[in-house]
């Protein structure tokens, strides 16, 4: 037989015969033949891979994003190379160049919280190779998945209001994150919304550590007028204040409630949760990546035109 025949009897081609698949098969079988696929994506120029930075594995919000690009990628029968920068833009600037020199077909990231400088990934878009952020919006104009936050933001506050709150503290992420800083402007904006004043000592920023989140809980504490409530940048914070209230102040346990960014599977596994979260749809923020990112792969002409799309995941409140 031809090597083309036997290429498309391996391959499941309609246009050989079933019995001559069926005899290539069987002779493959017993000679422990396995394909090359080196050979074939070097023939193809694509490697058939997509690679995926985010910044912790433990984040479950990461967890669930990666479920959904590896669900888009198995049906382009795409393998996806999965990289944590663990919050250091250093580290996530090397986990680019392995990128490179791993020639994946396309790039998905969420970028560490003191990533400032984009030329790494500006460096992917130069050599031809697409990248998609997702979550933590870019310093600079990329293709781009993600929740609406200041919506988000509202929606928590209005939550908080209608359980009777009125003295509403707020921890936000680092203010480098532009999306710290939307979700601080949410929080603003419900204040107006319900016709109160802002008060900066109800506003705490976090470096996204346990420690810190401990140290601006003391701080809430020690006021004369502690918050009844607090809306939190996302629910890990919640659930270091709610662990920092356990172990010191266990008396405020049920006097405090809290809303988070975040919809974890966790939470309903806990006997002190958030009473409430705005969950982002991370599957679907991942999905949308993926879709969005195959569509530069599939056209290479897309991506020299220098048009970025962003594609906003509305979110919902969804009360413990």
């Amino acid at each position: 037989m031809s090597v083309s025949t036997v290429s498309k009897a391996l391959s499941n081609d309609l246009s050989i015969s079933i019995l001559t698949r069926e005899r290539v098969k069987s002779l493959a079988a017993e000679w422990n033949y396995i394909p090359n696929e080196a050979a074939r994506h070097f023939k193809l120029n694509k490697t058939f891979t997509l690679g995926l930075i985010i910044p912790n594995l433990l984040d479950q919000f990461f967890v669930l994003a990666i479920n959904g690009v590896e669900q888009v990628a198995a049906h382009k029968k795409y393998n996806v190379i999965v990289s944590q920068s663990h919050e250091d833009s250093e580290k996530e600037e090397k986990i680019v160049d392995l990128m490179i020199r791993n020639r994946v077909d396309g790039v998905i990231a969420a970028i560490a919280k003191n990533t400032n400088d984009m030329s790494p990934f500006r460096k992917l878009i130069n050599i031809g190779i697409p990248v998609v952020f997702i979550a933590r919006p870019p310093i600079e104009p990329f293709n781009y998945v993600y929740v609406n936050s200041l919506e988000g933001a509202i929606k928590a506050m209005d939550f908080l209001f209608e359980k009777g709150h009125r003295r509403i503290g707020h921890i936000m992420g680092p203010p480098s994150m532009s999306v710290s800083q939307l979700r601080l402007e949410g929080y603003k904006k419900a204040l107006l919304k319900h016709s109160l004043d802002f008060d900066s000592s109800l506003v705490k920023q976090v470096d996204l550590t346990p420690q810190s989140t401990y140290d601006v809980m003391e701080q809430f504490i020690e006021m004369d007028l502690p918050p009844t409530a607090i809306y939190t940048f996302k629910n890990y914070i919640s659930l270091d204040a709610i662990d920092y209230l356990k172990s010191k102040h266990p008396e405020k346990l049920e006097k405090i409630d809290f809303v988070g960014f975040g919809n974890l599977p966790l939470i309903k596994h806990l006997d002190h949760k958030p009473i409430a979260s705005i969950d982002e749809s991370p599957h679907e923020m991942g999905e949308e990546a993926a879709q969005l990112l195959f569509k530069f792969i599939d056209n290479d002409s897309l991506q020299d035109n220098m048009h970025y799309e962003k594609i906003q995941i509305p979110c919902r409140l969804v009360i413990h």
